[in-house]
């Protein structure tokens, strides 16, 4: 019979050893990359020409990786809820994001907005959950979900983690 471990679950050494339920109000560092190989093949496949790895922690994917924590050695240091003064509109190709999810609701509301200003072509974006739209109401009209890939990590807790993966959309004139 195999045994359950809370090994790797960060949360769970904040709280003290009890199952984090009080969802977001938990603050926390994860210190190794959380998911498995063939999950980084499976991103790799989706991504076109040059990639930015925003929120990219212990993860190599990507052509440049930006996180706000320099111990993670990204190419990119900055908060990925404002990069206006790094990364140029459009500049790359396809954005992978994988955010902390304990970001409060303004720094989520403004990573969102983020995503779609340096993105040209697709935004790759991995939470728990399926977004509705990517950022504000404006990014709506420029990028659509086209794919929804959900996956469990051998973790304690029964969340699954989602990948949502938005096209611009081509104007047809």
């Amino acid at each position: 019979m195999a045994s359950v471990t809370y090994k790797n679950q960060p949360a769970i050494n904040k709280t003290k050893g009890n199952v984090p339920l009080a969802g977001n109000s938990h603050v926390y560092t994860v210190s190794k990359k959380l998911w498995h190989d063939n999950i980084e093949d499976v991103l790799q496949g989706l991504f076109i020409g040059t990639t930015l790895h925003v929120c990219c922690g212990k993860s190599q994917l990507g052509d440049v990786r930006l996180d706000h924590d320099p111990d993670n050695h990204p190419d990119i240091i900055c908060d990925a809820s404002n990069m206006k003064a790094i990364v140029e509109d459009n500049q790359f190709d396809t954005v992978l994001c994988d955010p902390p999810y304990n970001g409060k609701f303004q720094w989520n509301h403004d990573l969102l907005s983020e995503l779609p200003r340096v993105a040209s072509q697709r935004i790759i974006f991995q939470h728990w959950f399926i977004l509705r739209i990517i950022g504000l109401i404006k990014a709506q009209e420029k990028f659509q979900l086209i794919d929804v890939l959900v996956w469990q990590p051998k973790t304690y807790f029964g969340r699954v983690n989602v990948i949502s993966v938005f096209d611009r959309i081509i104007d047809v004139d």
